[in-house]
């Protein structure tokens, strides 16, 4: 039986030729997606590790935490004393004071402002140091730099040249060498200057204090003694870590900002892989029947029911292999395409050699190969019940079945009661018993549903006489196999759409209480949108200074712990705020956080149980957990507007944090100010701060939303890798329909049908497959995008809002894709032989 099934499987080589390559194209983004999650963690791990390798263990300053969402907290810095009491511990090397902070580049005049960090560090020769000089030498004096041979390759620096460093201070330096990171040419999307100990302490302004102490063990002493020597020397106030713990807590904080590009990733590989099961358990259906009288003689010659199910099953056995193979191998090449468009669209991913890791290939394999077996497990049942005398007539279409409607109509009413329970109120975890019961439901309701919204959607192609006609009436008597085909490519735009109409309300919603909220006339945040800020204390001085500024009042943002979780707050000054922002207390006051107490969103309170006068405990980096008295209540809406759900003053803030950074200055200008001559001079006043961008409100919220339209930019492009597969679904489908309609089309010829008309029948049936997928997945993805704005809406005020240009996009697209997907099966139908056709039994 093995023998018949791999001949069967080359006969038809050619009808399971398009569904090898959705398994492909499937498999390879499965294995694209870890291929380049397993590269971004490998290079992070490399990273942090190759920065501490000559180092045995590094003192610092003590926290509570060390990073919160991927952003590593400041530390205070450490006396000079600290190195001098490190260094007389016996069992110590070597300990080598270490300054590092950021420092911005100006090459001729430039600013050099990197996606990445900006570093500024002190050198250090090996093996403590982790950049070594590869061209020049290191600095020596004052005014020598060093800097990594990434930035230099890219912006024309060479030895000699004068550069700015811009740090606390300010300072003009001659480049004296080149260096390396480890193995490579540099940070990943950053720069770095490095300079003398001395030099660094002053730009950052650091006195004689520094930012670490690394320490090199004597030959004959372990770490972990050395370490708990000098935690018992220096006591609680520092930490000592080990080389390990250090790169295990950087790469750990680095990898949290990948988390999304990981699920994200992994998340519409499983969505392709499941158009592409569509895909494939169509294909065996329409081949199975097609092949119902060989398999009935199969089962007269004396062939078993189960032979015949495992001779099917075979087949898609090596279809899975073969797929599996081939997308394992692209699938390399999709990693490296991949980074390449995260990039575009401002998601860069750390650049180097991929990693293919033999769990990747095996996970590849057994995609490829169960994804393959199952979605053809249904066809070869069916054909194992082939019965003999089946060799005797003619194969018809299967009907729809009462119980399989009366099952896709309990699917669907549970999949909207759930939907409408979550708009209505209940967890959010019932969308996913939503999005089950509407797929479910549509692929058992799918061939009663086929043949009248074919009908309906085909009325206009009525207008293109008979070629139409015959279309609509060729898609409604297969009512199976086009709903199976439909739905692949409705789940891609369902998708798609759901994005779509997710983003564009949540952007409106984001624009729309930022605009009522923030009645600044200008708004000072920085070119880079770092995290917790990026703006220098000194840009709001300047800013307030200036006769054209009535007010400015600054924003800081800030990590906390609350429990096992990382929340974020606001920083922001209650005497200065009510003057550029319009916010509505629902209880207590703003002016009360001067007291030291907290402001929260109603919706934060409303879930923790919490009123005006209550404590909320929080902990924090360097004080650890404080219990801060709620003065507030703030309506949903206006802690959207300020970015948290959590607001203090910035007198607490400097209590609780080291940081100094501001994120935002709001500014009101003077009465009778032209805005143009006044953001004139703002931006004059800023000129020596190429980080710090003067906007207007529409360009303030076009920053906030940014990152939006990028991540559904990104999204968007490779959800089309699952709109061709299912496109491919279309091509299959018509051009394995052809086969069973040869006589038909025969008979169309003879009867005084051109190959035109021929092709155009062919075509129009693409185009209504493709309307009908158009219809039923922006419905379906409009819908659950409804209900996922019902839900955000409990926490802040989130309008529907559906992008109707957008969503014209996708219909047009869809059907023009699908006018394509039937070019080949028509040139096919169109080129038939007339006689040969009609001869066909």
């Amino acid at each position: 039986m093995w023998r018949l099934t791999l001949r069967s499987t080359l006969a038809r080589r050619a009808r399971l030729a398009l569904t090898v390559v959705a398994v492909v194209l499937g498999v390879a983004f499965v294995t694209g997606s870890l291929v380049l999650t397993d590269t971004s963690t490998r290079l992070l791990d490399d990273q942090f590790r190759t920065a501490t390798a000559g180092t045995d263990l590094t003192v610092r300053d003590a926290v509570a935490f060390d990073s919160a969402m991927g952003v590593e907290v400041a530390r205070d810095p450490l006396p000079e004393t600290t190195v001098r009491r490190v260094a007389a511990l016996p069992g110590v090397s070597a300990a080598r004071p270490l300054v590092r902070g950021e420092g911005l580049l100006e090459v001729a005049g430039r600013p050099v402002v990197p996606r990445g960090a900006s570093v500024l560090a002190s050198w250090e020769p090996a093996p403590v140091g982790a950049f070594p000089v590869r061209t020049g030498r290191a600095p020596a004096a004052a005014d020598e730099v060093v800097v990594d041979e990434d930035t230099a390759r890219a912006h024309g620096v060479r030895l000699g040249d004068t550069v700015t460093v811009r740090a606390v201070e300010t300072a003009r330096l001659r480049v004296v060498g080149l260096a390396g990171f480890g193995d490579r040419s540099g940070l990943p999307d950053s720069t770095v200057a490095l300079v003398d100990l001395a030099t660094a302490q002053r730009l950052l302004r650091l006195g004689t204090g520094v930012s670490e102490v690394a320490v090199v063990a004597a030959p004959d002493v372990a770490a972990g003694d050395l370490r708990q020597r000098i935690g018992q020397a220096l006591g609680a106030e520092v930490e000592v870590a080990t080389s390990q713990d250090i790169a295990a807590a950087g790469a750990k904080a680095a990898r949290a900002q990948l988390d999304m590009i990981r699920v994200m990733l992994l998340a519409l590989a499983a969505a392709a892989l499941l158009v592409g099961a569509f895909l494939i358990g169509n294909t065996f259906s329409i081949v199975v029947t097609q092949r119902a009288r060989e398999l009935a003689l199969l089962r007269a010659a004396g062939a078993t029911g189960g032979q015949v199910l495992r001779s099917i099953l075979g087949e898609a056995l090596l279809v899975g292999v073969a797929a599996a193979g081939l997308g394992a191998v692209l699938g390399v090449g999709a990693a490296a395409a991949m980074r390449r468009l995260a990039g575009a669209f401002g998601v860069p991913l750390p650049d180097g050699g991929l990693v293919v890791t033999p769990r990747t290939l095996l996970v590849a394999a057994v995609v490829g190969v169960l994804v393959t077996v199952l979605a053809a497990a249904g066809p070869a049942r069916r054909a194992a019940r082939v019965a003999p005398v089946a060799a005797l007539r003619r194969a018809t279409a299967a009907g729809t079945g009462r119980t399989r409607t009366g099952l896709g109509l309990l699917a669907t009413v549970t999949g909207g009661a759930a939907a409408g329970l979550v708009a209505t109120g209940a967890p959010v975890t019932l969308l996913a018993v939503a999005a089950t019961g509407a797929l479910l439901g549509l692929a058992l309701l799918g061939p009663a549903l086929a043949p009248p919204l074919v009908r309906l959607l085909g009325r206009p192609l009525r207008l293109a006489g008979t070629p139409g006609r015959l279309a609509v009436e060729a898609a409604a008597r297969t009512p199976a196999r086009t709903a199976a085909t439909a739905l692949a490519l409705a789940l891609g735009l369902a998708l798609i759409s759901y994005l779509a109409v997710l983003g564009t309300s949540v952007k409106n919603s984001i624009r729309d209480s930022y605009a009522e909220v923030v009645t600044a006339d200008l708004v000072v945040e920085s070119a880079r949108g770092e995290m917790l800020g990026g703006l220098a204390p000194e840009v709001h001085e300047r800013i307030a200074g200036l006769p054209e500024v009535a007010v400015t009042s600054r924003i800081r943002y800030g990590h906390w712990r609350d429990g096992e979780q990382v929340s974020a707050l606001t920083a922001v000054d209650p005497a200065t705020l009510p003057r550029v922002a319009a916010l509505r207390m629902t209880a207590g006051s703003l002016d009360a956080l001067r007291g030291g107490g907290v402001v929260l969103a109603e919706h934060v309170a409303r879930q923790r149980g919490l009123r005006v006068g209550d404590d909320l405990p929080m902990t924090f980096s360097h004080t650890g957990t404080r219990r801060l008295p709620v003065v507030g209540l703030l309506r949903d809406s206006d802690a959207r507007a300020l970015a948290t759900d959590h607001i203090i003053a910035l007198d607490t803030f400097a209590t609780l944090y080291r940081e100094r950074a501001d994120a935002s200055v709001l500014v009101r200008l003077a009465p009778d100010t032209d805005p143009a001559v006044a953001r004139r001079a703002v931006t004059a006043a800023l000129a020596d701060t190429p980080t710090a961008d003067v906007r207007d409100q529409a360009a303030a919220v076009a920053g906030r939303t940014g990152m939006v339209d990028q991540v559904l930019g990104l999204v968007t492009a490779l959800l089309m890798l699952a709109v061709l597969i299912a496109l491919l679904g279309i091509t299959n489908t018509l051009a394995l329909s052809i086969t069973e309609r040869t006589a038909e089309l025969g008979l169309l010829r003879a009867v005084g049908a051109s190959r035109r008309q021929v092709g155009w029948t062919i075509r129009w049936e693409a185009v209504l497959v493709a309307a009908l997928a158009t219809t039923v997945g922006v419905t379906l993805g409009a819908g659950f995008a409804a209900a996922t704005v019902a839900v955000l809406d409990r926490d802040a005020p989130t309008a529907l809002a559906l992008p109707a240009g957008r969503l014209a996009a996708v219909v047009a697209v869809a059907l023009t894709a699908g006018l394509l997907a039937g070019l080949l099966p028509a040139r096919r139908a169109a080129r038939m032989d007339v006689l040969r056709a009609i001869a066909t039994p």
